[in-house]
């Protein structure tokens, strides 16, 4: 049997018509549970697999919707509802962008939260299918949670940012290494020489603050002139290991995860910004007027849902055996924590 088995090969195979085998595949309640299970053993043997975009426009036309507004599911799991927008936390927000480039290339995109009471990982699958949703954008997860429970092979799917490392999906997110590249050469620029790296706050992402300590540290280094700094790490009491550090370390410069709490240290010991020592932020806090990188959220969430209809259109579902990244390159702010570079710098 060639590969490619089709819907009507399957229905052949299991003496039904097809539009039993269709129903089985969706594990519709009309079709009996033994069908149900015997139709889609023989799909797992021969490797067939629902084709998400064309699942979902038929669902569409099934339940009278234009095609244009076939849906795409956007999942998250705080533990509120609305836990992952803002006011309620100050990360990204690329959930705008995401639904506005879902609607230029003729989808809808919803919101789905995975903490609904009663609702588990076989159930919440059950409603996107039956829904006709084979697309789904993962949104970040909280801080402490790294992985999410779903039954992948029936999706396509995108993760945006860092914070799902199991399983490893194809994602989108912000170029953190080059972010940190930028803002060593904005201080070397400027004529700082003693950039110090400190942990100021916890990420939701560890992977994110090694690509940024990787990228300070390669960039001091290839520096002629530039004095190699040990690191502030993290610590439980933050504020003293920062004072122990600064007062062991001198920077001249400060390249910090969040530059609101360094902000408020340095003030506690008198040391005036920019004019003694220049501070970026690497988290670019928009509350904040410091010199930062910035990345656009809208780009971000639109990226994702790109890249995941692509995915979807080439029949691509499950985790990939081989993870994709799209990087985002963010734009230099100025902001008022760095002193001016020179004239024609």
């Amino acid at each position: 049997m060639s590969t490619k088995v089709t819907l009507q090969d399957l229905a052949d195979m299991a003496g039904v018509h097809r539009s039993t085998v269709s129903l089985a595949l969706r594990d519709h309640p009309r079709i009996s549970q033994e069908v149900r299970r015997r139709v889609q053993a023989l799909a797992k043997k021969h490797g067939y697999r629902i084709h998400p975009l064309v699942a979902a426009l038929m669902q569409s036309r099934r339940t009278g919707g234009v095609e244009k507004h076939v849906a795409l599911a956007y999942v998250t799991n705080y533990p509120t509802r609305d836990g992952w927008r803002p006011p309620h936390h100050d990360r990204p927000d690329f959930f705008p962008g995401a639904v506005q480039r879902a609607q230029e290339l003729g989808y809808k995109l919803e919101h789905f939260w995975l903490g609904e009471p009663g609702m588990t990982k076989k159930r919440f699958c059950d409603i996107l299918v039956s829904r006709g949703i084979h697309g789904l954008v993962i949104g970040r997860l909280p801080p402490g949670q790294s992985s999410m429970e779903l039954e992948w092979e029936r999706f396509s799917a995108v993760a945006l940012g860092m914070t799902l490392r199991q399983p490893l999906l194809h994602h989108v997110t912000e170029n953190h290494f080059d972010t940190a590249r930028q803002a060593v050469r904005q201080c070397l620029k400027r004529g700082y020489r003693r950039i110090g790296f400190v942990f100021s706050e916890a990420d939701d992402s560890p992977r994110v603050g090694t690509r940024w300590l990787g990228a300070h540290l390669v960039s001091v280094l290839q520096a002629d002139d530039a004095v190699q700094l040990a690191p502030c790490p993290e610590h439980v009491d933050r504020e003293n290991a920062f004072r122990e550090w600064f007062a062991r370390e001198r920077p001249d410069a400060i390249i910090a995860t969040h530059a609101r709490p360094v902000l408020g240290w340095l003030g506690h010991l008198g040391v005036s910004v920019p004019e003694q020592v220049g501070v970026v932020d690497l988290a670019a806090d928009p509350h904040v007027d410091c010199a930062s990188v910035r990345h656009d959220p809208h780009k971000i969430g639109g990226l994702a849902v790109e890249m995941l209809v692509g995915l979807m259109q080439r029949h691509e579902t499950g985790v990939p055996l081989d993870q994709h990244e799209i990087l985002l390159t963010g734009v230099w702010h100025e902001g008022r924590t760095l002193r001016p570079p020179p004239q024609g710098a």
